[in-house]
C-alpha cells in the first residue's frame, strides 16, 4: 500500500513524511528543485495487536505497513507542477495532500500568502488538468483507431473515455463518478490521480491546532467541504519533534500533556483508511498478525492472504470479533458465551475479526 505526500513545494511534506517514518529526510530548499523521492514502510498503530501480544505472548508479531512517498512539490512556477512530479503521484495507490496553514518569516510561501483554499484549488486543477491531457490523447487515438471498423471495446472505451472528459471539464473529479465493473476495469491502468483516494493534511501551528475558529482553520475546513475531501489537522513541526522521542519518551511526553494520541499514530491510521482497508487479526503463541484486506472482502479471499492452499482448502471461518474477546477474557471466555461463529465463504469480513480458518487440501 503506497500513500504519496504530495502538494505545493514548502508546504510541510516532508516534515509530514518524517513524523510518519521516523526518519530524517532532509527538508528541501524550494529553490534548489530538487525531485528526489523519499520513501519509508512503516506499521500500521493497532491496539488490537498489542492487546493480543499480551495474551499471548507470541514469539513474532506483524502489524499492518504502508508506505509513504514524499513526493517533492517541485513546480514550474504558473506553469504547475512538473511532469516528473506528477508521474511519481500517479504510481502511488493514495495521497496524502499537505496544505499550507501555518505563517512563518522563515519559510514564505511560494504564493506569497497563506490561503489553504486557493492552494487546495490549484493543486486540483493540476490534477484535473493532468487527468483531462491523458483523456484527450486516449480520446484522439481511438477517433484514428475508429475511422475504419469500430470493435465494440473501442466504442465502450469512447464512450468511458467521453464520460470523464465531460465531468473533468465541468472541474470534477472522476471519484465522484459510478462506474460499472467494466469500466472500472478500462480505467484501472491509467491510474488517474482524480481518482484515487485522498486525505488532505492541513499542516498547521501549536495555536491553530488548538483553536477552531481561527480564520485559517475555518477556511481549510470549508474547503474541504465544499470538495467533499476527507481531511485532518497536524502541527507538523510539533509532532515530529515527538515523533524523535523514543517510545517510552513519546509516551510519557503525550502523558503529561493530556494527549490521547499522537498525531503520528492518527494520521498513520486515516491515512490507512482512505485506502478503504480494514485487518482480520490472527493470534496464537506462534504468531500474531494484522492482515489488511479491502473492506467487503469475503472470507474465501481473506484466507487466500494467509495461503494460496488455505483458499483452496477453505471449509470454514472460526470468527470471533475482537470486542467479545476482549469482554470476554480471551478465546475461551467468548467460546462460553456462543460468540465464536463458523462462517462460510461468502462471509463479509469484518474490521478486527479473530479469525482461524478451517481447511483441507489432501
Amino acid at each position: 500500500m503506497k500513500i504519496g505526500l504530495a502538494g505545493l513545494p514548502m508546504s510541510g511534506k516532508t516534515t509530514v513524511f518524517n513524523l510518519c517514518t521516523r526518519l530524517q529526510a532532509q527538508t528541501r530548499d524550494y529553490l534548489a528543485q530538487s525531485e528526489e523521492v523519499n520513501t519509508g514502510v512503516i506499521k500500521v498503530p493497532d491496539e488490537r495487536i498489542d492487546h493480543l501480544v499480551s495474551v499471548y505472548k507470541p514469539k513474532s508479531t506483524v502489524y499492518a505497513t504502508v508506505e509513504f512517498v514524499d513526493i517533492p512539490g517541485v513546480s514550474k512556477g504558473d506553469a504547475g507542477l512538473s511532469s516528473k512530479t506528477l508521474a511519481n503521484i500517479r504510481v502511488c495507490e493514495s495521497l496524502g495532500l499537505v496544505v499550507r496553514l501555518f505563517d512563518s518569516d522563515d519559510v514564505p510561501h511560494i504564493r506569497n500568502r497563506v490561503d489553504p483554499a486557493s492552494d487546495i484549488d490549484e493543486l486540483r486543477l493540476e490534477f484535473i488538468f493532468s487527468d483531462l491531457g491523458i483523456v484527450q490523447n486516449k480520446i484522439e487515438r481511438l477517433q484514428r483507431e475508429m475511422k475504419g471498423t469500430k470493435k465494440p471495446i473501442q466504442i465502450k472505451e469512447m464512450e468511458l473515455m467521453e464520460k470523464c472528459k465531460t465531468a473533468l471539464e465541468a472541474n470534477r473529479f472522476l471519484s465522484e463518478l459510478t462506474f460499472d465493473t467494466d469500466e472500472e476495469a478500462l480505467l484501472k491502468g491509467f491510474r488517474f490521480l482524480t481518482q484515487k483516494p485522498l486525505l488532505v493534511i492541513g499542516n498547521c501551528s501549536d495555536a491553530q491546532l488548538k483553536n477552531a475558529a481561527h480564520p485559517v482553520v475555518v477556511a481549510f475546513q470549508k474547503a474541504c467541504a465544499d470538495g467533499k475531501l476527507s481531511s485532518m489537522l497536524i502541527s507538523a513541526k510539533t509532532e515530529m519533534e515527538i515523533s524523535s522521542l523514543s517510545p517510552e519518551e513519546e509516551a510519557t511526553f503525550l502523558q503529561e500533556y493530556g494527549i490521547t494520541e499522537s498525531g503520528r499514530s492518527r494520521l498513520i491510521k486515516q491515512a490507512y483508511g482512505i485506502l478503504n482497508y480494514i485487518s482480520f487479526l490472527t493470534a496464537g503463541e506462534d504468531e500474531c498478525r494484522a492482515w489488511p484486506i479491502q473492506r467487503g472482502t469475503i472470507a474465501l479471499k481473506a484466507a487466500g492472504k494467509i495461503h494460496s492452499d488455505i483458499e483452496r482448502g477453505f471449509i470454514r471461518a472460526e470468527v470471533v470479533a475482537f470486542d467479545d474477546f476482549v469482554a470476554h477474557k480471551g478465546m475461551a471466555g467468548a467460546k462460553a458465551a456462543g460468540l465464536i461463529r463458523l462462517e462460510g465463504k461468502e462471509y463479509p469480513v469484518a474490521d478486527g475479526d479473530i479469525i482461524n480458518f478451517r481447511f483441507n487440501v489432501g
